[in-house]
């Protein structure tokens, strides 16, 4: 069915020439209601505004406020930066605001920022894993119907590499997504961090590391996480035991097979037969516009979703420092961190491109050049 919305929204990508800003700023200029606008300090702002046919550009958030407020602003910046942007968006009456993962280093950090937001009655969204596996909300949404049974078990089969905060957030929001369920408690273990993903400043227990470990969700039900290997990709980011059978999220698509052993056989319910959504950044950007137009101050992939990721994130590190002790969220102490990979922190201008396995800094598209100038 054609939407009658007819809406034109101002949206503004700050940070749209960085190595993840720039899909944003993709994505927003491909949306045919988006008036996009590119906020960026770095000297290839003006090439990525002129490739994109972007003519409003401002180098800072201030020079933008002084001009105008956004229906909606991405703000896609080093972690030790965004916090403060989302907050100067939330004085200046921005509606909707994002930013990428990590939320925070510090978990009081990530608390302000969500706490301001929901007082406020803005709309905090964060990152795009609600997105990075096809159809995970309308799996959710099956799930929860009973359809296919009582859940009885949760894994996220992979582990924790490299990251448990980082990247580890992603997976961690993803399982809560899946299953609607909270984090209780948490008995936790690490490993050495991985060469260059530790941050000079961070002492052990604030070093971002792989970890795995046992989570015990509000529902009842145990999600184990396995020690991550070296040697094996494992392409399922979640997996549900329920039952009735067993469930895989992951691309293409999720696998769902019900029944046991030799007599589990795959099922295909009806929500499968829908149109994958395609690459992440478009739907997040449709989810910050439909937030804006319930105006409830919710959106999907929120804040709080990261905020609780970071928090199960440094209760792993504290069990694992403890003798893997269980430990119970929420955690008293909010001083807490943990410090992520120097790129993460402070940027691919500051801390290489080369640091995180980028060959070079962000570019235009030359092949979308090619091919615009032949059409």
């Amino acid at each position: 069915m054609t939407s009658t919305n007819t809406r034109r929204y101002r949206v503004a990508i700050v940070g749209g020439a960085g190595m993840w800003g720039r899909h944003y700023l993709t994505a927003a200029v491909a949306h045919e209601q988006c008036d996009t606008i590119l906020v960026d300090t770095s000297d290839r702002r003006d090439e990525f505004a002129e490739h994109n046919g972007v003519t409003d550009v401002y180098r800072t958030l201030d020079e933008l406020f002084a001009v105008e407020v956004p229906d909606v602003v991405c703000c896609i910046l080093p972690v030790q930066v965004a916090p403060s942007m989302v907050l100067a968006c939330v004085e200046a009456g921005v509606k909707v605001v994002s930013c990428e993962k990590p939320i925070a280093v510090e978990l009081a950090e990530a608390d302000k920022i969500v706490d301001v937001c929901r007082e406020n009655g803005v709309a905090f969204g964060c990152a795009t894993a609600h997105w990075e596996v096809p159809l995970l909300r309308e799996t959710a949404a099956w799930l929860a119907s009973g359809e296919f049974g009582e859940v009885t078990g949760v894994a996220i089969p992979g582990g924790l590499p490299v990251e448990v905060s980082g990247a580890g957030c992603v997976q961690l929001t993803q399982m809560r997504g899946l299953t609607g369920a909270e984090i209780e408690w948490v008995e936790g273990y690490e490993l050495p961090s991985v060469d260059s993903y530790r941050a000079p400043e961070a002492s052990d227990i604030e070093a971002d590391c792989p970890a795995y470990g046992r989570l015990g969700l509000s529902n009842g039900v145990i999600c184990e996480i396995p020690e991550p290997r070296d040697d094996m990709r494992v392409r399922c980011r979640v997996s549900v035991t329920t039952t009735q059978g067993r469930l895989f999220l992951q691309t293409p698509a999720p696998i769902i097979l019900h029944g046991e052993g030799a007599s589990a056989t795959p099922i295909y319910p009806d929500f499968l037969d829908q149109e994958l959504p395609g690459y992440s950044m478009a739907p997040r950007i449709q989810s910050l516009l439909d937030a804006l137009d319930a105006g409830d101050g919710q959106v999907q992939c929120s804040g709080h979703d990261y905020r609780q990721a970071l928090e199960a994130a440094i209760a792993i590190k504290q069990s694992a420092a403890n003798g893997h002790e269980r430990v119970s969220l929420p955690l008293a102490d909010r001083s807490q961190k943990i410090f992520p990979h120097p790129y993460r922190m402070r940027g691919g201008d500051v801390a290489g491109y080369d640091s995180i396995g980028y060959e070079s800094a962000p570019q235009v598209d030359k092949r979308r050049v090619a091919r615009d100038r032949s059409s």
